[in-house]
């Protein structure tokens, strides 16, 4: 990878790795997690000197959950966190939907995966991100969806 940043967004500290800026996508690594980022062509940036710098379309990174003693980590792929709004899950960036491990009506708890995405070839579990009842299952398998896509509502 190309160039290794340190920087502090609302007092949180990520470490960013930037790859080939020629590019496109880029690969942009935080703290760990990959994403491929599209630079934004003509951006209209204030300061003088910011012609060197790049500006990027990244998804931002949601909240880290507390750490588990080394036995109860789960085995597998990790799971993805699931941006919501409410209680709404969705996706936290463009995929397709491989399984959907919920239906209406069942009564789920925080952290229990609802769904499965795969993207970029990443198999993302989706994670409940409140405790409640699957009001309504918004996809289905196979199903593509874009970053915000309501994946499940939960009353």
């Amino acid at each position: 990878m190309g160039k290794t940043f340190r920087i502090t967004v609302n007092g949180r500290p990520y470490t960013v790795e930037v790859g080939d800026l020629a590019a496109s996508p880029v690969e942009v690594r935080v703290d760990g997690q990959v994403f491929q980022v599209e630079l934004e062509k003509d951006s209209p940036v204030s300061a003088p000197a910011a012609a060197a710098v790049p500006v990027f379309s990244v998804p931002s990174p949601a909240p880290a959950a507390p750490a588990r003693p080394a036995a109860d980590q789960p085995r597998g792929p990790a799971p993805a966190p699931a941006a919501g709004s409410g209680k709404n899950i969705t996706a936290p960036m463009p995929g397709v939907v491989l399984a959907v491990r919920v239906k209406d009506g069942d009564r789920i708890h925080r952290g229990q995966e609802v769904c499965l995405l795969e993207s970029m070839k990443m198999e993302l579990n989706i994670m409940a991100t409140a405790d409640g009842v699957v009001k309504k299952v918004c996809v289905a398998v196979g199903q593509s969806v874009v970053h915000g896509t309501v994946l499940v509502e939960i009353e």
